[in-house]
């Protein structure tokens, strides 16, 4: 099992990343003093493939778990649902020094994280991530919350996990879909700055789609690497953690002008890098090949630009509601060759414009 310390100003906390694990869930609960009494937050998929193995182990150490499930997918993250979760802990009578587990996807993780982070002002909270876009990403880095009609996790909080937990063996039972949904946010980490992860990519993607434990492993591995070394350095998004959003800006608006259907996240995020490389393209500051390279990847992973359902005013008027954008103008990174970026702070929306122009004339 691989261990990763994510080093933060307040905080410090380990990543366990691991293959046929579950077993050793307990002890490290143990180690790291988590109190008998816990919620488990999940969703009815996750909930019907693994729910009774982790009650199961769980009990067999000593603890006394409790379970909150919730529908799946992105239309989970709201108000409604969070005071639901929220009044079923209270009747749970958990405590402020007891722990809620966030078993399932990034859905789960950002929504029991954020109840976490409210509840009584603060309870313990574990990541279990279930899918291989939760375990490279949305785990990790502490960023948890709940969607507005408006735009996704427009509503959180910086809330920190007393640890994650990886075990890349409960990633067996995810449709194919889901698993190039995950690698949206791995191809992301070779572009930002890991090019031996584009490598691993264009080299290994068979592997890959087919989960062979030993890349899966590695590629979690590295990707999570990534992600740490960019939070530990800028916690709270204030220069360098920005770069983690490449993809985001179009990737979201695109989401969003769908209402979160068609498209899973890792999907849009995908799309977006191309949309967000091509602005590099048009810059001069990409070569073509690279930005072919990257067209490449995740036309071979599958993902095709949905255009038939879309609209470009409906994506733009998604875009004007980013976090990012300050007097018409967005910050951003930008991709100068695969494996570094440069920031800007000039992004025009006609290039974001162009961009999704772009999109739409693919073949």
């Amino acid at each position: 099992m691989h261990k990763i310390i994510l080093n933060l100003k307040n905080a410090k906390y380990p990543i366990y990343i691991g293959n046929e694990t579950l077993s050793k869930f307990p002890s490290l609960c143990k180690a790291h003093r988590i109190k008998p009494h816990l919620a488990i937050v999940t969703d009815k998929i996750v909930a019907k493939l693994y729910l009774d193995e982790l009650l199961s182990v769980l009990k067999k150490s000593g603890f006394s778990p409790e379970f909150i499930i919730v529908n799946p997918g992105e239309k989970s993250k709201n108000l409604f649902v969070l005071s639901e979760i929220i009044t079923q802990l209270i009747q749970m009578k958990l405590r402020r020094d007891e722990t809620i587990i966030a078993f399932g996807g990034g859905v789960i993780g950002d929504l029991a994280g954020f109840a976490s982070a409210i509840y009584l002002r603060g309870v313990n909270l574990i990541q279990f991530p279930t899918t291989l876009l939760a375990m490279v990403d949305s785990s990790i880095g502490g960023k948890v919350g709940i969607d507005h009609k408006f735009g996704k996790n427009l509503i959180g909080a910086f809330y920190h996990p007393i640890f994650v937990f990886s075990d890349v063996s409960f990633l067996k039972t995810l449709p194919q879909r889901e698993i190039i949904c995950g690698l949206g946010e791995v191809v992301k980490y070779g572009i930002i700055m890991d090019s031996e992860i584009f490598k691993m990519l264009e080299t290994q993607l068979e592997d890959v789609l087919k989960l062979n434990s030993r890349v899966i492993q590695n590629l979690v591995y590295r990707s999570v690497i990534v992600k740490s070394r960019v939070v530990s350095k800028d916690e709270r998004e204030k220069k360098l953690r920005m770069i983690l959003n490449f993809g985001h800006t179009i990737g979201h608006s695109i989401e969003a002008s769908l209402n979160y259907k068609r498209l899973k996240h890792g999907e849009a995020v995908m799309l977006g890098m191309i949309g967000e490389s091509f602005i590099s393209l048009n810059r001069g500051i990409l070569r073509k090949a690279e930005f072919e390279r990257i067209r490449k990847v995740i036309s071979e992973a599958g993902v095709v630009f949905p255009k038939k359902f879309l609209a470009k005013t409906l994506i733009l008027k998604h875009i004007g509601y980013d976090k990012k954008i300050f007097s018409e103008r967005l910050n951003m990174y930008l991709p100068v060759k695969i494996g570094r970026m440069k920031f800007f702070n000039d992004v025009s929306l006609e290039e974001i414009e162009n961009a999704i122009d772009f999109l739409f004339n693919q073949n």
